[in-house]
């Protein structure tokens, strides 16, 4: 019993999967309000939607055909016998989430700015757009496949981002920049498939939690900057 739990552990361990290369995250600066000033700052955008798989169980159950031997050793048909299995369906639920929008609060209130108050004076909007994976991604992507003998994945995402800063009171556009951001991640592992399906470096998710928080602080270095500035 030992052998085989030592066994199931050594498996385990070696089913890891280890990171190559991983795209570097952007250094930014917030500036920070001016000492004595209220700059009141609303939030706008910053939307976007992730993706959770809801598990669904149940039972189905299927006709299979009975053969058997005879005793002088011939196959025979029994008929149809009925046979239950369990289920588990994943329904895909796609929903906005806040985790960006919040990200930027804090960062302009950590900058001393006023955010969501009812007498802003400026109005900061960003808006990404994405995910977007080009060609090159998807042929080294491949390279990378048959080159590991399915022991390594890679994976790219592009993702973009609009920012806006306008005055509340009349709309008027003062800022307009536009930002692209690229996630890319290379991972190996020693079992193929099962290895570089435990990456979490190359997850969908991973990937555009990174991509979009990086925007995110790009977007609002500019922003406090030229708030700062005002």
């Amino acid at each position: 019993m030992k052998r085989i739990i030592l066994a199931a552990a050594l498996a385990a361990l070696g089913a890891g999967c280890f990171t190559v290369h991983r795209s570097e995250y952007p250094e930014v600066t917030m500036s920070r309000a001016p000492e004595g000033r209220e700059i009141a700052v609303q939030l706008a955008g910053f939307e976007a939607t992730v993706v959770s798989y809801l598990p669904v169980y149940g039972h189905e159950t299927v006709w299979r055909e009975h053969v058997y031997r005879d005793r002088h050793g011939r196959f025979r048909d029994g008929g149809l016998y009925p046979a239950t299995y369990s289920t588990t369906t994943y329904i895909p639920q796609a929903r906005l989430t806040p985790a960006f929008v919040e990200r930027a609060q804090d960062l302009l209130e950590d900058a001393g700015f006023a955010v969501g108050l009812t007498n802003a004076a400026y109005v900061v909007e960003v808006r990404f757009a994405g995910p977007v994976v080009t060609d090159g991604d998807r042929t080294t992507e491949c390279l990378w496949l048959l080159c590991s003998l399915l022991s390594g994945d890679y994976s790219a995402q592009t993702w973009t981002a609009r920012l806006r800063i306008t005055e509340a009171a009349t709309g008027r556009l003062l800022l307009h920049r536009d930002y692209s951001q690229k996630y890319a991640a290379a991972v190996w592992g020693p079992i193929p498939i099962l290895s570089p399906a435990a990456a979490t470096a190359t997850d969908a998710d991973v990937m555009q939690s990174w991509a979009l928080s990086a925007l995110t602080d790009r977007a609002l270095a500019d922003a406090t900057q030229f708030l700062a500035g005002r």
